[in-house]
């Protein structure tokens, strides 16, 4: 069974893109799921890994699907205008275009799936010109994923957007508010420990909660 966190991928990628390019393709399982919903659409898996490329490989053979034993965005070229990025942090993200940046030049949606710093990666797209087209919240195995699909154009966003994200902001489901509730329980433990209550840890973790109460509302 495909996890449901890549059939959300799969669901918000353009399917009319020229190509996707997708990096850390593990089993390769979000590009077979692409393959069935297009048998044209150009496809490429790369896996910097030989253990995961192998299954990568064995995984998509037969599906007309390139794929290749190398690093990040190394051989991305203009055959390909989406991009995805799942399945990793933020720091690993930005490693990875920044390498490269110069190739985004041809990409027109950027799919991110960052296990970290979620909102340093909705900042950093937008300071490359990108905006954010699509956001999807779910949970799988009591873990919290925010999957975010970024397409080229320019615009401005509040802090509180970048943060929480401007769509799911204003959809607020019942998961995107599930996620703050378990937050805030979280804090609440921590400051109970904190004995010292003018402490920048303290008042930055009070803000922080203030915050949250604000959006589940």
């Amino acid at each position: 069974m495909i996890a449901k966190r890549i059939e959300k991928i799969a669901e918000i990628i353009d399917l009319n893109n020229k190509g996707v390019f997708d990096v850390g393709s593990d089993h390769g399982y979000l590009l077979t799921s692409l393959r069935k919903k297009n048998d044209k659409i150009k496809l490429k898996g790369v896996e910097n890994k030989l253990g995961p490329f192998k299954n990568l490989k064995d995984n998509t053979s037969f599906l007309s699907i390139e794929t290749s034993l190398s690093d990040g965005i190394d051989e991305l070229t203009n055959d390909y205008s989406c991009v995805v990025l799942a399945g990793m942090g933020y720091k690993n993200i930005v490693e990875i275009i920044m390498k490269h940046l110069d190739k985004l030049n041809f990409i027109e949606q950027i799919v991110i799936d960052s296990h970290t710093n979620i909102d340093l990666c909705r900042k950093f797209f937008v300071n490359l010109n990108f905006y954010i087209d699509q956001e999807v919240i779910l949970k799988e195995k009591g873990i919290y994923y925010e999957i975010i699909s970024f397409k080229r154009g320019n615009k401005r966003y509040t802090d509180k957007e970048i943060f929480y994200g401007p769509i799911l902001l204003k959809n607020k489901s019942q998961i995107f508010k599930e996620k703050y509730i378990v937050r805030n329980k979280k804090i609440d433990e921590i400051i109970k420990k904190i004995d010292n209550k003018n402490s920048k840890k303290y008042l930055s973790l009070i803000e922080e909660k203030r915050l949250n109460d604000e959006v589940i509302s």
